[in-house]
């Protein structure tokens, strides 16, 4: 709880200190996004207008899922150029409009291939919470295998909300890692990241919902920075863990060989 308090601070200030570069940039992102945004939003948006029902609903899902597949090629490269800004910011070094562009063109088809996988993973497990009650309405069984889409969809959140920080933070560069990493580090630290998910994601929703000029300027920048930061503060603490693993065991090896 400590830690992610810190790492949500550490976010505030390293923000603050690069306002003006951070916000012009998260901006771009926005406008890179509108496509993505409209494909998933409004299949959805129209169905739950017109009060349709679930299975219309899914098919809705099912459509923005097709629809997205194009429309983030844009965005996937701007987001990744976002996460590898807050990375910087994160470690304490200068950021430009040329290190961002130039991410935004050594991403952009890795970025985008990522991101169709994860949005695919998503979009399934939400049509699967949503189809169950619809199909089995009847059935005891049906909450607990509700419980369990929910929770692998907050489970396959928190992967998504490391795995780009860790792409970036990592030397081999591996989706394939990142995702490892990001999965073990959620799973290994509930408490931490369910804090920095929950204070990101209202942040997000309130945004959205709300207060539209702060995700404009803010929004995609918060969620990326609050993710970097905790990407960094676990590295950092595993890697204090070992060192300290490793001081103990060659400690305890020298009291042996004195004996």
């Amino acid at each position: 709880m400590v830690s992610a308090i810190k790492v949500l601070w550490k976010t505030v200030k390293d923000i603050w200190e690069d306002l003006l570069l951070l916000v012009l940039m998260n901006l771009l992102t926005v406008v890179c996004g509108l496509p993505l945004f409209a494909a998933l939003g409004i299949p959805v948006y129209l169905a739950l207008a017109s009060a349709a029902p679930v299975p219309a609903l899914i098919q809705a899902l099912i459509v923005g899922m097709a629809l997205s597949i194009p429309a983030s090629l844009p965005y996937a490269a701007a987001w990744f150029a976002l996460n590898a800004i807050c990375n910087r910011v994160a470690n304490g070094f200068a950021i430009s409009w040329e290190y961002y562009f130039t991410n935004y063109k050594q991403s952009f088809f890795k970025a985008w291939a990522y991101m169709q996988f994860s949005n695919i993973v998503g979009i399934l497990i939400l049509v699967n919470y949503l189809w169950y009650p619809q199909a089995f309405p009847d059935q005891v069984w049906v909450p607990w295998i509700v419980g369990a889409w929910l929770a692998a969809g907050v489970f396959w959140i928190a992967i998504q909300f490391y795995a780009f920080p860790f792409y970036i933070e990592q030397e081999v560069k591996s989706w394939r890692i990142a995702f490892k990493n990001a999965a073990l580090v959620a799973g290994a630290n509930p408490l931490f990241t369910l804090v920095l998910l929950a204070v990101a994601a209202t942040l997000l929703a309130l945004s959205i919902g709300f207060l539209p000029p702060l995700f404009i300027l803010l929004g995609l920048l918060i969620w990326a920075m609050v993710g970097t930061q905790g990407v960094i503060n676990r590295v950092a603490f595993y890697r204090q863990r070992i060192a300290a693993a490793e001081e103990k065991t060659k400690t305890g090896g020298q009291n042996t060989r004195s004996q």
